[in-house]
């Protein structure tokens, strides 16, 4: 059987960034990123409660009868405030994956590494799991690119976005939850080309690729599917 690494994700902006990661990458292996729509006939829709109740769950059968041959899991920590954070969102998933068999040991600090968990059963592959934004703390995709600009410019434009978001008084619509995501999205409508998506910036250097966080994302990407 061929080779099946599948990365599953949350939704399409995390699957475009993925994507456009392992190319920048260039690892000689072929990771799939998937969202649990585009994973699980089952799944109607995309977010992280499809994803833990659908699409994981269908992966890790697939993944026993050897019909995939990696498996890794990219969720957001989202907020502790808003009743989610990391050590909650790591025990959501963590507990799933000690229901099929694989061996969760206690967090251990620094954590900041991302995890793997082995699976009881000898021929079962392993899983892994990467919490957004750092594996360590609460948050999502856009902190972590938002806390790694590649320049000062962006920097600075960044700056610019947050006033203007500051202005806006009673015409912001949007929720406390989605600040990071209003952040990023404005960042990225001033680029070059406007609106270009966050994979596509990164490519283009609008991230740091050797920060110490996004360095420690793409060191636990290529030790899951090596």
């Amino acid at each position: 059987m061929t080779d099946q690494r599948i990365l599953l994700v949350e939704g399409e902006s995390d699957k475009d960034f993925c994507q456009q990661l392992i190319c920048t990458l260039k690892l000689n292996v072929t990771i799939e990123p998937e969202t649990p729509r585009s994973l699980c006939q089952h799944a109607e829709s995309d977010g992280v409660d499809v994803l833990r109740t659908i699409a994981l769950p269908f992966a890790l059968t697939r993944l026993s009868k050897k019909q995939i041959t990696h498996l890794a899991v990219i969720v957001d920590a989202d907020s502790s405030v808003h009743g989610y954070g990391f050590l909650k969102r790591r025990a959501q998933i963590t507990v799933l994956l000690e229901q099929h068999g694989y061996i969760i040991p206690t967090l251990q600090t620094p954590f900041s590494q991302g995890e793997i968990f082995p699976h009881t059963k000898a021929g079962i592959p392993s899983v892994g799991l990467w919490i957004m934004p750092t594996h360590s703390t609460d948050g999502m995709l856009e902190d972590l690119l938002l806390d790694n600009l590649g320049n000062p410019a962006q920097q600075s434009l960044l700056s610019k976005a947050d006033a203007a978001i500051s202005d806006l008084g009673d015409l912001r619509t949007f929720k406390d939850t989605h600040l990071s995501k209003a952040r990023l999205s404005t960042l990225l409508a001033w680029q070059k080309k406007p609106g270009t998506s966050a994979g596509k910036a990164y490519q283009s250097g609008v991230f740091s690729a050797d920060s110490t966080a996004i360095t420690a994302f793409t060191l636990w990407l290529q030790k899951v599917f090596q």
